[in-house]
């Protein structure tokens, strides 16, 4: 069964691009289209959505108010923000929103397939210059000092494993090759991640360790 998506943006030719890119995937089908947030929510009502491709700067509802509302009604609907937008605040507002992935709209057609594939199968998708964007932010503040009631603290070794890996960027299979641990055992160990640390997805846990200065080789 095909993935479904929906493409959102108040650029036309924006959304031609992405769909042409969909064309021949025998995985994926672009079932509709939206030029500004609330059309794009008003769609999911009407139609099976599994995975959104979501700009953010648009008329009325722009793209972080949308994917919050979308991801409080739909839960279980994918979200992959497209944007122009490469500060860090757009980023991270789109992270706490619960965008699923953030790409850069001169990314290339390989990776927005790859991307949309990883969210699919259950990981989060952050371009590497999202994430080095995120923690260059994170570097110009001073964290705040170590506290014993800290997550952090109580973090097992095998999750701190599973979390320099996520920072890593690999995906729950890589995860479970690299470790010697099944996949459903990767998933409860980042439920217990995000549960410890209070983050809403894998993208928070990123920020969450650049914040806390959990490991000491991370650069920007």
């Amino acid at each position: 069964m095909k993935t479904k998506i929906l493409l959102v943006d108040d650029h036309s030719v924006i959304r031609h691009g992405i769909r042409s890119y969909f064309k021949n995937c025998e995985d994926f089908e672009v079932i509709a289209e939206a030029d500004c947030g609330e059309r794009a929510f008003n769609a999911l009502n009407a139609m099976n959505v599994d995975l959104i491709f979501m700009d953010i700067s648009m008329k009325g509802m722009d793209g972080i108010s949308a994917t919050k509302k979308i991801k409080e009604t739909f839960p279980d609907i994918k979200v992959i923000a497209l944007s122009m937008m490469m500060d860090s605040d757009y980023i991270k507002n789109m992270v706490n929103a619960g965008a699923d992935g953030y790409l850069f709209k001169d990314c290339t057609e390989e990776e927005i397939l790859k991307a949309a594939r990883a969210v699919r199968d259950g990981d989060s998708y952050y371009c590497s210059s999202a994430t080095k964007n995120i923690i260059s932010s994170y570097k110009e503040k001073e964290a705040r000092p170590a506290n014993a009631n800290d997550a952090h603290f109580i973090l097992t070794l095998r999750e701190k494993e599973v979390l320099r890996l996520i920072i890593d960027q690999c995906t729950n299979k890589e995860i479970s090759e690299k470790l010697y641990i099944s996949p459903r055992t990767v998933d409860a160990h980042k439920r217990n991640l995000l549960d410890k640390t209070g983050q809403r997805n894998v993208a928070g846990l990123v920020m969450y360790a650049i914040k806390h200065k959990l490991f000491s080789d991370l650069k920007a």
